[in-house]
C-alpha cells in the first residue's frame, strides 16, 4: 500500500494525527519532498508526540539537520513535556554541538524526570566524546559550583574512565 499525500506542512501534520503508528512512521519516512523549513517544523512537532517510537524517529531525522536546529532544540529543553525534553536530548547528543552543553548540564542537575536525566547524561557523553577539548573548555566556562562540576564529571568517569582522564587533563591546564 502506497501513501500519497500533498506534501505540505498542514496536510502532513493532519495525517500525523491518525492513530496508526505504522502509517505515521511511513509518513515520517516520506518527508523528503517537503521543503527544509517545513520538514524541520514537522519533526519538531513530532518530538511532542505521545509515542516514543515517533519521537525517536523524529529525533534521528532532526539530527541530520545538524547545527541548524540546535537553538530550537535547546528551547524545547526548557519548556517541553518530559518526553519532549528527552527526545530533544537524544537529538542534541546525535548532533554533538557544544552550544547545547549548558542546557544539557542544567537538565542533569535540575530535572526531576529519570528518563530526561538518562537522555541528558547520554547526550553529555556524546558531546564529551566528540570534542573532549571543547567539552572541557565549555565546562570551565559554566558558572557551576565545584560540587556540581564534580557531579557532571562523575557521569563521564563512570561511563568512560579514559575520556574522563583526557577531560581532567584539559581542566587542569587552566
Amino acid at each position: 500500500m502506497k501513501i500519497r499525500f500533498k506534501q505540505d506542512k498542514k496536510t502532513i501534520l493532519k495525517l500525523l494525527e491518525t492513530s496508526g503508528i505504522k502509517r505515521r512512521l511511513r509518513i515520517l519516512d516520506r518527508l523528503n519532498g517537503v521543503n527544509e523549513k517545513d520538514s524541520i517544523n514537522i519533526l519538531l512537532k513530532v518530538l511532542e508526540d505521545n509515542s516514543w517510537v515517533m519521537r525517536e524517529k523524529a529525533a534521528y531525522k532532526l539530527a541530520e539537520y545538524g547545527n541548524r536546529v540546535v537553538q530550537r532544540l535547546i528551547r524545547l529543553l526548557k519548556r517541553g513535556f518530559w518526553y519532549t525534553r528527552a527526545a530533544a536530548c537524544l537529538t542534541l547528543g546525535e548532533i554533538g554541538n557544544i552550544k547545547a552543553l549548558e542546557a544539557i548540564v542544567t537538565l542533569i542537575l535540575d530535572d526531576d524526570n529519570p528518563t530526561v536525566i538518562k537522555e541528558a547524561s547520554s547526550a553529555l557523553l556524546k558531546l564529551a566524546r566528540k570534542e573532549p577539548v571543547l567539552f572541557a573548555d565549555g565546562l570551565k566556562n559554566l558558572s557551576l559550583i565545584q560540587e556540581k562540576k564534580k557531579e557532571i564529571l562523575k557521569i563521564i568517569e563512570d561511563a568512560e574512565p579514559e575520556l574522563y582522564t583526557v577531560i581532567m587533563k584539559e581542566l587542569e591546564n587552566e
